[in-house]
């Protein structure tokens, strides 16, 4: 009865009261079970989004450890080229201790950011060769875990240690440790290369996107070497559990996961890459919370407008309701009225919603017709207002978007459904240069969705790491990783074809002098010019700078209209043109050496080899020329390593020897002093031409032993004679370079008891020439000291007046290729009068070397020069031709008579 007298009661609007409710309830149940289905989406879509992130990034990090480590060992193969030459350990430790492999230490180290030092090792550990100090210190290293592992395993050939920090700044670095084995099988010793891990966390610090990305690498056995940001106790130490150490012993190594960080115990994205070539995984994570804040914010926006939607409905619905028991009519007009208004309003809290979602959105029904699109998308494609309103056909948006698209991508990649029940993802280039994302999903009730992401940044920022890897950061040529490859490539294509090619090693002249006045920004902008002219050359040639101021150039089909000879006189003519840098104006030129594919080898290594020779030959012969690769250079460097290689053997032995060439005073005829210099007289070879052994000595540094030999031997001689008489020694532009050279002088004369103002130091012009401040320091603390300083070779330079005005020469010595000429040329006298002029206006006493005939005696009497040498005087001999000279009065008329 009481359920008969509520039906009576409620009468006929119960039934259009029940539907409203039931439909509530409904559609609250769909709406929360869309919601859901779209915070599943977007939960997916977001960790798809972050691990592919991470995957790129880890991908490409690896790929660039991996290339810098190999570098490393490139450089290490070169050395260990030349050291598994030697037959035993005594040539090997003689060949280890060149100092022209120092100098090579020195280059290669210079070309690699990522290598601190090369080290080379004898088999007991002792430090034979270093590239960063010269004289080699006496060093210890046979302690080292990686050396004696090394020593200890025939088999193995490579270690690479455990990180450790340095005791003086601190930083934390690794050793890639190589064996060096004679051809027997002899343990000779070991080549280090040091590796500063800061490298790799500066390179780390410029590339990750966000400070909530790490960077690490491991050692295949769970020691940590590398992690960016830096935390302290974490470098050094074993992580046995860690997650990227389970990843690869799960095999399974290059996927991603999600896992707690054993370092920071923070939950992160990671994604793991083991290196191709090392025994090492380097992974890339991202911290979740971070990571998934995007999701977040969407999901707070869906859930907001999913409960306001509901919300608003139901509240709708109830009052409704109440309306529907006092007015059924009335309130059934306003319900209506009420509901399309509360739709729109919750229409436009959906539309705000999807307006600030990074992706463009668009959303179409079974039939194929619009239901919503975003502003983002719009805005991603310029699409018109009258496209955007519900209805619109999704063939109608795709015609708008395809006037952008690149050629050579399918239109149904843009908006058309999906076949099938996954989602497709396609990556979409348009004609601006951007590229987008684009996913495709279909949802119930037959419809679809389309997500449209702009990743254009992040394509072009992964395409620059790609181009770094190969190319010169200061001037986008190919770097040497790179030019090797072009070449091998150039070197197939020309033996397919039958035709020849040519590598051309570029060398700048002056270049050093550029740094040293304008600076090395100037420097900088000097090389990325002289790029920019070599890649202005032409299509058929393909330049690189190989470090420092050394570039290559590789030309294809040389046997047309341009040869060898006429790309490098393209190249010199391209590099003489003056520089125009900022406010400085700049000349320099260059030499060339040239090999020949392929009668002149047939790899990149041997063509390279045969045009670093002829480049050395270019050199010599000239600088601002060129030299083509000819057998004999093979010959000749052989010749001049082996002549290198007897020179520092001779250090210190009787084969070394000073001959002593007198100076008379013009005038009087009194003896004044000797020049004191240097002969060879090998025991196999004879007397060897101080011209063919002295640059050799400059080139390999063993001009230094030797120059402070024949300093210390000259004066103590000197110090024996009885008449306290001058003795001239040459110092070379090397010996000026060295660190302590006025201490090294005063210690000889100290040791040697002679009197200060007894020793003339002779210099060449292109000493002041190539570094004046530092020059001019040097003699002067030598002139302050009492030693005198006389200039050799004057009138050979490029500035010999502006050299006068800027030191006070105690004496100015004029070439032999001047004196030759009295009598011979009216230019040859001229230039000597001039000089004698020059020198007794500025107070500097002349003397003449090369006085040969009593014409030019005469000539250099009548214009007053003060001092001569020469044979017509007395040729160079050992000091005991001379002890009349030395030991009792002498005048050079007498000597002369008799």
């Amino acid at each position: 009865m009481r359920h008969f007298s509520l039906v009576s009661r409620l009468g006929s609007p119960f039934p259009q009261i029940g539907r409203p409710l039931i439909g509530g309830v409904c559609l609250t149940a769909i709406i929360a079970f869309v919601t859901f289905l779209t915070v599943t989406a977007l939960h997916e879509q977001a960790t798809q989004d972050v691990a592919r992130g991470l995957t790129s990034l880890s991908t490409v990090l690896a790929d660039q450890a991996d290339h810098a480590l190999q570098a490393i060992e490139l450089a290490q193969d070169a050395v260990i080229e030349k050291l598994n030459e030697a037959p035993d350990r005594a040539s090997y430790a003689l060949a280890a201790g060149n100092h022209s492999l120092h100098e090579e230490l020195r280059t290669r180290v210079s070309s690699l950011p990522q290598i601190n030092a090369l080290t080379v090792l004898d088999n007991n550990g002792r430090l034979l060769n270093f590239s960063r100090r010269w004289p080699i210190p006496s060093i210890d290293l046979s302690d080292r875990d990686y050396f004696q592992q090394l020593a200890a395993n025939p088999t193995l050939q490579r270690v690479i240690s455990r990180p450790f920090q340095n005791r003086g700044d601190g930083i934390w670095t690794i050793y890639i440790a190589r064996k060096v084995t004679a051809a027997d099988g002899t343990f000779l010793g070991a080549v280090l290369g040091a590796v500063e891990l800061r490298y790799f966390e500066d390179l780390y610090r410029r590339i990750v996107p966000a400070e909530d990305f790490n960077v690490g690498v491991f050692r295949n056995d769970g020691v940590l070497f590398i992690r960016f940001p830096h935390r302290e106790n974490a470098i050094g130490n074993t992580f046995p559990t860690s997650t990227v150490m389970a990843l690869t012993s799960a095999g399974i190594a290059g996927r991603d996961a999600r896992a707690e960080s054993p370092i920071d115990g923070s939950d992160r994205f990671v994604s793991v890459r083991s290196l191709t070539h090392y025994p090492m995984r380097l992974y890339v994570s991202r911290d979740a919370a971070i990571g998934l804040t995007p999701f977040r914010r969407q999901v707070l926006a869906v859930g907001l407008v999913a409960v306001m939607l509901a919300a608003g409905l139901n509240l709708s619905l109830f009052y409704a309701y109440r309306k529907l028991r006092a007015r059924e009519d009335h309130t059934r007009a306003e319900e209506r009225h009420r509901a399309e208004l509360d739709l729109r309003k919750q229409h436009a809290a959906f539309g705000v919603a999807l307006d600030n979602m990074t992706q463009g959105l668009c959303l179409f029904s079974g039939s194929g017709e619009l239901v919503v699109m975003n502003a983002r998308f719009a805005e991603l494609h310029g699409i018109p207002p009258e496209l955007r309103v519900q209805g619109t056909l999704a063939s109608q948006i795709q015609q708008t978007i395809i006037e952008h698209l690149s050629v050579g991508y399918d239109r149904c990649d843009l908006l058309q459904r999906p076949p099938g029940v996954a989602p497709i993802r396609t990556t979409v280039h348009f004609t601006d240069d951007r590229t987008l994302e684009i996913v495709r999903a279909p949802v119930p009730g037959g419809g679809w969705v389309c997500t449209h992401e702009d990743i254009t940044e992040r394509r072009r920022a992964e395409e620059r790491m790609l181009f770094l890897a190969s190319h010169d950061v200061l001037t986008d040529l190919s770097n040497r990783r790179l030019f090797e490859q072009q070449v091998e490539q150039t070197l197939v294509a020309s033996a397919n074809a039958a035709t020849e090619a040519a590598l051309l090693c570029i060398d700048l002249d002056h270049f050093k002098q550029v740094n040293d006045v304008f600076g090395h920004p100037t420097g900088d902008s000097l090389l990325a010019e002289v790029a920019r002219r070599l890649s202005g050359l032409g299509d058929r040639c393909v330049p690189a700078r190989l470090g420092g101021d050394e570039f290559a150039i590789v030309a294809t089909d040389i046997t047309g209209a341009r040869g060898p000879a006429e790309w490098a006189q393209a190249v010199i003519d391209a590099l003489a043109e003056p520089f125009d840098l900022a406010e400085t104006r700049v000349e320099i030129g260059c030499s060339i050496g040239i090999a020949v594919f392929p009668q002149d080898g047939d790899t990149y290594d041997r063509l390279l080899c045969a045009a670093d020779m002829a480049l050395f030959r270019a050199k010599r012969q000239s600088k601002g020329g060129f030299a083509f690769f000819e057998p004999a250079m093979e010959t000749e460097a052989r010749a001049r390593h082996e002549l290198a290689r007897d020179l520092k053997a001779a250090i210190g032995t009787s084969q070394l020897l000073l001959h002593y060439q007198p100076q008379f005073a013009v005038a009087t005829g009194e003896i004044l002093g000797f020049e004191a210099l240097l002969r060879w007289n090998h025991p196999l070879r004879g007397p060897i031409s101080p011209a063919q052994f002295i640059p050799i000595a400059e080139e390999t540094g063993l001009i230094l032993p030797v120059g402070e030999w024949v300093l210390r031997a000259a004066c103590e001689e000197a110090a024996r004679w009885e008449k306290p008489l001058g003795i001239a020694v040459n110092l070379s532009i090397a010996q000026f370079k060295q660190e302590g050279l006025p201490a090294v002088v005063m210690e000889a004369i100290r040791d040697a008891r002679l009197d200060p103002s007894r020793l003339e130091i002779e210099v060449t012009e292109s000493l002041l020439l190539q570094n004046t401040s530092r020059a001019q320091d040097l003699l002067l603390t030598l002139k302050r000291e009492g030693v005198r300083v006389a200039i050799d070779d004057f009138g050979t330079g490029y500035s010999s007046l502006l050299t006068l005005q800027s030191f006070p020469f105690d004496r100015i010595k004029i070439d032999r290729s001047f004196v030759g000429q009295i009598g011979v040329t009216p230019k040859g006298a001229a230039i000597v009068q001039a000089i004698i002029a020059l020198g007794s206006s500025l107070g500097m006493p002349v003397i003449a070397e090369g006085i040969e005939t009593e014409e030019q005696l005469a000539f250099l009497r009548k214009y007053d020069c003060a001092e001569i040498q020469g044979y017509l005087c007395g040729r160079p001999q050992p000091i005991v031709e001379y002890r009349t000279l030395t030991d009792a009065d002498f005048a050079f008329h007498s000597r002369r008579r008799a």
